[in-house]
């Protein structure tokens, strides 16, 4: 075993060396050892320091050690049962060693959970510096969000840096809904795989070549804000492409699913083209994946447990945050309606657009009403921060079912065609950059002279008041 691993050490260490990219690009060199449960990883970052300021340390995101105890993991009560179905057993991240420049160099976990990690420096402003991480990521059994069952499921597997905004922004995790606040970089990775294992990723996959019993792949992806892979043995794959020649490809173990899956993405995915224009990537990978929830990625939409009901506006929604989410960037804990209410009402335009106006009247009878109509504790408003959310189901209700009626409202109001104009506005002005609500309320503007500011304020904070009445609404 100890000439097994110094092999594999060997293989990633010559892996790291192929590749130099321009600044704040990751590049990674990866070995799945199955038997151990365990992805071995040399990472090497090109940081640059844009933050105006002199730095004598930079703040890493570890999300991967939520794992390591059992009161830190990113799930509520209900779906902590799904997520973990054969128990709990602690995983998370092991490093052997971290550099910066080739010097080795303090480190320091921050945070109970261990979540963020600094990493001290010396770097100007407009100065170039490199970061290694040599570590091993240890998995569990689960169907969390990174873990092992039918397939094997990387996502926040790599120390990310943090935000800087007058100092770094250490987000904290939720129970809610996704959490992670990264600017846009370029990833390469070089990921070696057991025979039988075939990877799935937003990034362009190429193989390079067989030895020793591994497949090797390169993966690259670049202006994204994070990289997640699967990979299983069990994959078949279906594919289509829009018509601007993106490509779609469904992964998966049900060839019924699998293909209806696929035609729903396509339509969906020639809505939002029709909408919005295409996507700067080539392809999007959707997996049938063996996770309690779904999840959308630059480039990789996850299906997970909660697909089998509802699956065509889901799908849908995940369709539009590769617009509204993963091209146009927003932070997670303050402006959680920017990502989630948008790509909401992004699917039900979809729907109307393919199947007329009255299935959009019955998708909103059927999937937003009955969120306006509960009654919900708390003072929750669709743009409540992610951090007053506790739940799956009121993060839902709230932020995505709720935010996609105040949008209705605006596009009543406005009328759908300057509405769409500005929804493509917000794409085209934003993609490739972090935007906040004064960019949605500036691209909902527009050449008017009059702003919709105030007017989406008072929808956000009075949308509750339906449930006062009686009957239906749409």
């Amino acid at each position: 075993m100890k000439r097994f691993l110094a092999a594999v050490c060997a293989l990633l260490q010559a892996a790291a060396g192929l590749f130099c990219l321009s600044e704040n690009s990751y590049v990674m060199s990866a070995a799945w050892l199955e038997n151990e449960q365990a992805l071995r990883v040399d990472l090497s970052l090109t940081y640059t320091n844009e933050t105006g300021e002199k730095l004598d340390s930079v703040s890493f995101n570890v999300y991967a050690n939520l794992f390591r105890r059992e009161s830190a993991l990113p799930y509520d009560n209900q779906t902590l049962e799904k997520a973990f179905p054969y128990g709990y057993a602690p995983s998370g991240i092991e490093f052997t060693g971290v550099y910066f420049n080739d010097v080795a160099a303090r480190w320091r976990f921050k945070g109970e959970n261990e979540c963020f990690l600094s990493v001290d420096c010396a770097l100007e402003p407009g100065e170039e510096g490199v970061f290694r991480f040599e570590y091993a990521l240890l998995l569990s059994e689960n169907r969390a969000f990174q873990g092992v069952a039918e397939d094997v499921r990387l996502t926040l597997f790599y120390p990310s840096a943090c935000v800087y905004d007058g100092g770094f922004v250490y987000e904290p995790s939720s129970r809610a809904a996704p959490f992670l606040y990264s600017e846009p970089s370029d990833f390469e990775l070089t990921l070696l795989l057991p025979e039988g294992f075939d990877p799935a990723s937003g990034a362009e996959i190429s193989f390079l070549g067989e030895e020793n019993g591994y497949r090797t792949y390169r993966l690259t992806l670049k202006g994204a804000s994070e990289l997640g892979v699967t990979f299983s043995r069990r994959y078949r794959v279906y594919q289509g492409a829009l018509p601007s020649g993106h490509v779609i490809r469904v992964l998966g173990m049900n060839a019924g699913d699998c293909k209806e899956a696929l035609k729903e993405a396509l339509r969906a995915g020639a809505a939002c083209e029709r909408f919005f224009g295409a996507l700067d990537r080539a392809h999007t990978d959707v997996v049938f994946s063996s996770s309690a929830l779904s999840q959308a990625l630059p480039g990789l939409i996850l299906l997970g447990d909660d697909a089998e009901e509802g699956a065509s506006l889901l799908l849908g929604r995940l369709m539009a945050e590769q617009y509204f989410g993963c091209s146009v960037l927003t932070d997670p804990g303050t402006d959680p309606f920017l990502r989630y209410g948008v790509s909401c009402y992004a699917a039900l335009l979809s729907v109307e657009e393919d199947e007329g106006e009255a299935a959009f009247r019955k998708a909103l009878r059927e999937t937003i009403q009955p969120a306006l109509k509960l009654t919900v504790p708390g003072s929750l408003t669709p743009d409540s921060s992610l951090s007053r959310f506790n739940t799956v189901y009121e993060f839902d209700l709230v932020a995505v079912r709720r935010g996609a009626a105040v949008l209705h409202e605006l596009r009543e109001v406005m009328g759908k065609d300057e509405f769409l104009r500005a929804l493509s506005r917000y794409y085209a002005e934003n993609k490739g950059k972090i935007a906040d609500i004064e960019r949605f309320v500036a691209a909902l503007d527009g050449e008017r002279t009059q702003s919709l500011g105030s007017a989406l304020v008072a929808w956000l904070m009075t949308i509750h008041e339906y449930a006062q009445q009686s009957g239906d609404i749409y």
